[in-house]
């Protein structure tokens, strides 16, 4: 616990929570200085700041748009951005599904080139190791750079990918070209939709463990496929106790309590059919399927009842024919000794 000198509430400014909440997390230190810079004196000139920071001129204009693209700072001369007809089609197809397109990766040296003469990938690269905790090697640099300049997204929102895969321990290079593919498709590609996702996803892994729990699975992350699966199912309204429930119905008919794939896909298979039906509590749930049990058992007795009923005819005329034709058989027997 840290005690804070009086003193210091002398001279104060404002500061939006907002910036301490997700700037803490996402944003980097030269951001947060310009940011501070900024708010300090609303009227600073981008030549002031870099005197205040020691930053490059650069290096403010990047973090000044930072702010800007996530809403803290407003561009105090907005262009009005005319869009053509193909770019808002581009638009609309942000979440649809990307084009397979052929990626050749850079060589080293031109990626060292490009961390020369480009500062944020280079601050990429560089709070990359640290998120990773190991010294990139090319492919991993190569896998660095495709997040950027294949899937269109923006180094700052590169970071938070990192910052999530590394959270879920998917921190190899297939489990961080699929994420960054899921997030380009999916219009995940500046920090608000990042920050929203990323906390759709903590409550996803809350839910998981919660459910490993209490079924004696292991609690560790789960891959960024089953991730995935739970974030939907959270996100038609069922929490744990549903869930539960759909692996207990997957485990009486599979035999098997385990968490693997197959029977999450089969749960899946479960929720997408209560989601049909339009039930979503534990109640409605439990009441539809006994209403399910209550027809199975009706229908059951009926189909019983006729296949008795069919029986005992058949028997009945059976045993008419028998004894019509044993008394045939008996007079025949008659005459012939006449």
């Amino acid at each position: 616990m840290f005690e804070i000198s009086p003193k210091v509430y002398s001279s104060m400014f404002s500061l939006p929570t907002e910036i301490a909440d997700k700037g803490l997390k996402f944003a980097s230190g030269e951001q947060l200085k310009v940011i501070i810079c900024i708010f300090r004196n609303p009227s600073i000139t981008v030549e002031e700041i870099t005197k205040i920071t020691n930053l490059s001129l650069g290096a403010v204009n990047e973090c000044v748009e930072y702010w800007v693209a996530n809403g803290i700072l407003k561009d105090s001369q907005p262009e009005k951005v005319v869009k053509t007809e193909s770019q808002v089609q581009t638009a609309e197809k942000v979440k649809m599904p990307l084009p397979e397109i052929h990626f050749v990766n850079p060589t080293q040296s031109e990626i060292e080139k490009i961390l020369k003469k480009n500062g944020s990938m280079k601050r990429l690269f560089l709070e990359a190791q640290e998120i990773l905790g190991r010294t990139l090697g090319y492919s991993m640099q190569c896998t660095i750079y495709a997040i950027v300049n294949r899937y269109g997204i923006t180094p700052d929102v590169a970071n938070c990918l990192l910052h999530f895969a590394k959270s879920i321990n998917n921190t190899s290079q297939n489990d961080i070209l699929k994420i960054a593919k899921y997030w380009a498709e999916n219009g995940i590609t500046d920090m608000k939709s990042a920050d929203d996702y990323i906390q759709e996803t903590e409550k996803a892994l809350t839910v998981f463990r919660e459910l490993a729990t209490r079924t004696n699975n292991d609690t560790s992350a789960p891959t960024f496929a089953v991730m995935e699966v739970f974030c939907e199912w959270i996100r038609w309204g069922y929490g744990i106790d549903e869930i539960e429930k759909a692996f207990n119905i997957m485990k009486a008919e599979k035999q098997t309590g385990r968490l693997i794939w197959n029977n999450i896909s089969h749960m899946n298979g479960t929720i997408k059919n209560w989601r049909k039906q339009g039930v979503v509590t534990l109640t409605e749930i439990e009441k539809g399927t006994k209403k399910f049990q209550s027809k199975t058992q009706k229908s059951k007795t009926q189909k019983e009842t006729i296949e008795t009923s069919f029986d005992v005819e058949l028997a009945q005329k059976m045993s008419k024919e028998h004894r019509k034709d044993f008394s045939t058989k008996k007079t025949k027997k008659k005459g012939r000794g006449a």
